[in-house]
Parts: structure tokens; C-alpha cells; sequence
């Protein structure tokens, strides 16, 4: 706590009365960082035009997020390890993000982008899960540069599918 609160030029006394213990503060920058994935993913979404575009934008903001916030990633990825409240906190973002993805899908089978008989669930979960581990396998486990990720490629793969 004395590192942080030097780090941001107030006593340490006053990150106390915001946050009871370095675990309360450590679960409140969780809590924002969930947050502002969420609402900049929605972002990514909402300046494309056609599906496609939108997917292209996810994928490239995916990375670009899990690269900017990877320590803090990581610890979240350890879902077990954090508290009841965290884990509905964290649970919650991810069922509003599925719903970004979900009303995504709709839009794009409303605008005869996407085939009308498509289930929309199974599409939502097969494009977060696949774009979703195409990145962190690219930048946690390959560890490459942003200009080295095809995001082009995988989103090719969603939209025409592996046949």
C-alpha cells in the first residue's frame, strides 16, 4: 500500500479510507478492469459496419487489451483463487459481454449477413471462445507483437467456417 499510495503522491492513510486492505483494492482494480474490457469491446463492435468488421475489431482489441493489462489478466484467470463476490463480479461481466456478442449475431442474421436457420447461442459461444483463445494463446503463449497477430485470419475461419 505505501508503494501505491507514493506511486499516486497521497499518504497512505488515504488509500485506507477508500479500501479496507490491499486485497479490497487488488479486487477493485479487477472490478474496473472487467469493466472497461467490456465497455471497449462493445466499443470495438460498434465501429464496424458488417460482421465481419465487427469480429476483425474484437479480435484486434482483444489482444491489444490482454497485452496492455496482462499481469492483471492472468490473475483473473485464475478465477478460483478469487472471492465469492469477485467470482459473481467477474461471472456477470462475462454474461453482459456474451450479450454484446449475442445482440452482434441477431443484428447480422436480421441484416442477412449471417444464415437465418444459424443457432445464435452456439454461433455467440463458438466466436467468443475462438476468438477469445486465439488471443491469449498469440500473446501469452507465443508472445507476439500485436503486428504479427492474423487477425484477419481467424476471423476468415469464423466466417467461412472450416470446410
Amino acid at each position: 500500500m505505501e508503494y501505491i499510495a507514493k506511486e499516486a503522491g497521497i499518504g497512505k492513510g488515504t488509500i485506507y479510507e477508500y479500501f479496507a486492505s490491499k486485497e479490497r483494492l487488488f479486487e477493485e482494480m479487477l472490478k474496473f478492469s472487467m469493466e472497461e474490457f467490456r465497455l471497449g469491446l462493445k466499443e470495438a463492435m460498434d465501429q464496424g459496419k458488417t460482421i465481419t468488421d465487427k469480429l476483425l475489431n474484437c479480435s484486434h482489441y482483444n489482444a491489444e487489451f490482454l497485452i496492455d493489462h496482462m499481469d492483471i489478466v492472468q490473475i483473473a484467470m485464475q478465477i478460483n483463487l478469487l472471492s465469492e463476490e469477485l467470482r459473481v463480479h467477474f461471472l456477470a461481466g462475462q454474461e453482459a459481454i456474451r450479450g454484446h456478442y449475442d445482440l452482434m449475431v441477431k443484428a447480422a442474421q436480421a441484416q442477412g449477413e449471417l444464415r437465418a436457420d444459424l443457432d445464435d447461442e452456439l454461433a455467440t459461444f463458438c466466436i467468443m471462445g475462438t476468438l477469445d483463445e486465439f488471443c491469449k494463446q498469440r500473446v501469452f503463449v507465443d508472445q507476439r507483437p500485436l503486428a504479427e497477430i492474423d487477425h484477419q485470419g481467424i476471423v476468415d475461419v469464423v466466417m467461412k467456417g472450416l470446410k
